[in-house]
């Protein structure tokens, strides 16, 4: 059990890494830039992007491993491109609406743009292997609905890990090691199912790492007129567990992480110490993600 929130991880900070991040990063930034002019010439219907959370999502796509859930929402780009979950030109071609999966394979064009999701079974309808996978669930547009949905994919962890007669199931799970990761924006920690779903994986003791992508903003309402308390992070200090607790407490609560948005070192450590804890001992992460940026507006 460790006493710290902190681990000691060696941080892969090797030159030919750090400068295919910073492409990928810039990769991510031209796509957003394009994708707003496409949408604004009316060649693309409605687009939403990811500009100003590249370096975070370098950061969760380094401590997302094969096997691990994502219940993100429309701003997770860089992450999915990173991990070749989805690549630019299908993402654009979600952005045109492509009704064939071959070009769309997330949605067929039958959602909007950046709403991610993994394909599942083979053509002749039988499971893929899900742990040998990055797994994203089919996002879906309103606000705050990935979080409900973030508990069950943590809590099937704790079954899987504690349920002797499901350790034979390798596809779906090993032994109850993989970490779901979540994501949301600051605006929409006001409602009520994000409250009760960080309750619930904190009584669950459910392996999540949530982060909270803070701009300072809803759309153009500054946090001051839609939280009672401005900072999120200070707010879900009352979560908090205390790791030099009783061995019988020390599990109780959430590890919590304040890093600013453009920190790539501090980030790539939060993420890994994060998960790591999370996977090995099922104790769950919230991330407060602060000096965030949105360069092009909400949309």
């Amino acid at each position: 059990m460790p006493n710290k929130k902190k681990g000691t991880i060696a941080l892969p900070f090797d030159k030919d890494e750090i400068i295919k991040d910073y492409r990928l990063a810039y990769q991510s930034r031209q796509a957003s830039l394009i994708g707003r002019r496409e949408v604004l010439s009316g060649k693309a219907k409605f687009g939403i992007f990811g500009d100003g959370k590249e370096i975070a999502q370098l950061a969760i796509a380094r401590a997302f491993q094969k096997g691990d859930w994502r219940s993100g929402y429309y701003r997770d780009q860089t992450w999915m491109f990173m991990l070749n979950v989805t690549s630019i030109q299908e993402f654009f071609a979600q952005l045109y609406a492509h009704g064939d999966i071959a070009y769309d394979p997330a949605s067929g064009g039958r959602q909007m743009n950046a709403h991610f999701a993994t394909r599942y079974l083979y053509p002749n309808g039988s499971w893929r292997p899900q742990t040998q996978l990055y797994n994203t669930a089919a996002d879906i547009s309103p606000t705050g609905a990935q979080m409900p949905r973030a508990v069950g994919l943590a809590y099937a962890s704790v079954v899987y890990r504690n349920l002797a007669e499901l350790h034979d199931q390798k596809d779906f799970s090993n032994n109850g090691n993989e970490v779901t990761f979540a994501t949301i924006g600051n605006a929409s920690t006001a409602e009520g199912l994000f409250w009760e779903s960080v309750n619930a994986i904190g009584v669950l003791k459910a392996p999540a790492v949530i982060t909270v992508y803070d701009d300072g903003y809803g759309i153009s309402v500054p946090n001051q007129f839609q939280m009672v308390k401005e900072n999120i992070g200070a707010l879900l200090k009352g979560f908090e567990r205390d790791p030099l607790a009783p061995k019988d407490k020390v599990h109780n609560g959430y590890d919590c992480y304040t890093v600013h948005a453009w920190d790539y070192p501090a980030l790539i450590e939060t993420y890994l110490t994060a998960a790591e804890i999370a996977r090995e001992y099922h104790i769950p992460a919230l991330v407060h993600v602060i000096d965030v940026t949105q360069p092009q507006g909400h949309r």
